[in-house]
């Protein structure tokens, strides 16, 4: 018996001593370049662009690794946002990623009335990426979600202003794209972080942004858009994933039972933080504009959290934490 007990705790320990907080990280790029809202860029068209508003769900995340297992996350949903675009997948016993697979929007079981696992929206927690958004991810019960939107300004009159105010907001319970990409995993302890980059200009290529207006709907070019997923490879690996950790660091922290303080390694300006809930609710924000800033505990629920932080020279960095 005490053989038994001694091999059942030595095979416990094993099993954990190989799990990992698994983070998906997908970097928005525009032509190669750091995207952000509100900022003015050149389209594959040649057309200027101004983007106000980029969002898309994310689910049924599956992951294949260590000589052919497969892991499943069927019942995660995630809502990413241009400054929300690291999700955490996990305290998983995985040691070897070799890929991984995901579906751009909100699956049928959620999406309409007719899904097996619907319910009204109203009836979500305010934290959950299915309950209400700003801006709105959700066209009605009978329509269901939007799978993707997106909203701005782009150039008319070829002056290079951004002036015609557009809006494609895909709907459809046929529209969802599954995405399978190859894996390059950086692991530091008991983290392991998968980077890959979304390429927004490759997502709208093809889009008439300067005449489309506002278009709500499932065909047409709300279906194209969301084909482009695929035909166009908007997720791809980013090149520099297995040493990207090391050379993205602007910050170190530090954590107790009621506040977050943060510092910056050069002493550099902190410009804001925003402190999203896992599912990509933004709970808190602060403006800094110092080397150091604090965020205070005592409201947030218990759970994971991630900090966008925003240097004054542009440059971002994402930290995560557990509130008990």
């Amino acid at each position: 018996m005490r053989i038994l007990l001694l091999t059942f705790l030595f095979i416990n320990a094993i099993s954990s001593w190989s799990q990992k907080n698994i983070f998906l990280n997908l970097t928005p790029l525009f032509s190669n370049q750091t995207f952000a809202l509100n900022q003015t860029f050149i389209g594959n068209d040649g057309i200027a662009v101004q983007i106000q508003d980029f969002n898309y769900y994310l689910s049924d995340v599956k992951i294949f690794h260590d000589n052919g297992q497969q892991t499943n996350l069927p019942t995660s949903i995630w809502l990413v946002t241009p400054t929300q675009h690291s999700l955490y997948l996990g305290y998983l016993a995985v040691e070897q990623i070799d890929s991984i697979n995901f579906t751009i929007g909100v699956p049928k079981r959620y999406n309409t009335q007719a899904g097996a696992l619907a319910q009204d929206i109203s009836t979500y927690p305010e934290t959950h990426p299915l309950s209400f958004q700003s801006p709105s991810m959700y066209w009605g019960w009978s329509f269901g979600y939007m799978h993707m939107i997106t909203g701005g300004k782009a150039d008319s009159n070829n002056d290079g202003v951004p002036n015609a105010y557009f809006e494609l907001h895909n709907l459809g319970n046929n529209n969802q794209q599954s995405v399978t990409l190859p894996a390059i995993q950086t692991t530091t302890g008991s983290q392991t972080d998968l980077f890959y980059n979304c390429h927004i200009d490759r997502w709208l290529n093809q889009m008439p942004l300067s005449s489309v207006g506002v278009l709500h709907g499932e065909t047409g070019l709300n279906q194209s858009v969301m084909q482009n997923v695929n035909t166009q490879d908007v997720f791809t690996l980013n090149p520099a994933a297995s040493i990207q950790e090391n050379h993205n660091l602007f910050v170190t922290w530090k954590q107790n039972a009621t506040e977050i303080t943060i510092h910056s390694i050069h002493n550099q300006h902190i410009e804001n933080c925003q402190v999203f809930s896992n599912t990509g609710q933004k709970v808190l924000e602060f403006q800094v504009n110092t080397p150091i800033a604090s965020i205070p505990l005592e409201q947030l629920q218990s759970g994971l959290y991630l900090i966008n932080i925003e240097m004054k020279s542009g440059k971002t960095q994402v930290i995560r934490f557990v509130k008990p």
